[in-house]
């Protein structure tokens, strides 16, 4: 019969020996430290290699109220960095603060070039004797406006500059086919309105249905009214089917001499259908 060896493990058996008894593992972790930090000072190396000193400034835009070497000369005094280390949101921030400057955009052009793009404010209209508005109604501060003076005058008691902006352009549009140029649009406290055109003429419109009462205006107009564009002191549009056309005093006095002057007050009845 054959003699079983007995079960279980085998504890005569020699254990490998470790390596270098942990000599290895330490050498592992000095190399990862050597590794890592060759990476940190490679990175600085080619980092400071790529952010070199800018050599090319480039400034656009359409501009009517702003000088191109003013700009260049904003830009010159906010640069704090090379290529990359340049702050773009910082120089957009103190470009922008500028109240002649609307929008700007900054990007850099490789290898050393930054390219500023300058969207200038456009006033459209005065705000009271003092502020300015733009197209959206933001209320502008504009230090050098002496050349604005021939802009149209906004005067509200009742909303915002931005229904102020948005009637103003509005009626401007409505108005072309009379030729009437809108000089001053007024709102009172009750919401009512009123416009003064460049030939001298008030147009008073009331609270309601301004797109209609100015449609009506267009109709009377090039129906004959026009011809009379000079005797003409106001047209009162408050009327639900008709206006009322009030004559300047000089019209009313050349009554004795001219048997077609005008009389007084005189409503035109225009029903639309």
């Amino acid at each position: 019969m054959t003699e079983k060896g007995p079960r279980g493990a085998n504890f005569n058996q020699k254990q490998k020996p470790v390596f270098f008894g942990g000599l290895g593992e330490k050498f592992l972790r000095l190399l990862m430290v050597t590794v890592f930090i060759a990476a940190i000072f490679g990175a600085d190396f080619i980092y400071k290699q790529i952010d070199t000193p800018l050599s090319r400034i480039m400034v656009g835009g359409e501009f009517k109220h702003l000088e191109e070497e003013e700009l260049a000369n904003l830009v010159n005094a906010e640069i704090d960095g090379g290529f990359l280390s340049m702050n773009l949101n910082q120089l957009r921030q103190e470009l922008q603060s500028h109240p002649w400057i609307h929008q700007v955009s900054v990007r850099r052009e490789w290898p050393s070039t930054l390219k500023v793009e300058v969207l200038e404010e456009v006033p459209i209209a005065r705000w009271g004797q003092q502020g300015f508005l733009n197209r959206l109604g933001d209320q502008l501060e504009l230090p050098e406006n002496s050349n604005l003076e021939s802009l149209p005058v906004l005067e509200a008691d009742f909303g915002s500059t931005q229904d102020m902006i948005k009637q103003y352009q509005l009626v401007s549009e409505l108005l072309i086919p009379t030729s009437l140029k809108l000089t001053e649009l007024q709102r009172d406290a009750v919401g009512a309105w009123q416009i003064q055109t460049a030939p001298g003429i008030r147009l008073v419109l009331g609270r309601n249905n301004v797109v209609e009462k100015i449609r009506r205006l267009v109709i009377v107009w090039k129906s004959g009214l026009d011809l009379q564009v000079d005797n003409i002191a106001s047209i009162d549009l408050r009327y639900p089917n008709g206006l009322a056309v009030s004559w300047k005093d000089d019209a009313l006095a050349s009554e004795d001499q001219d048997q077609t002057a005008p009389t007084g007050a005189v409503c035109i009845n225009c029903i639309l259908h």
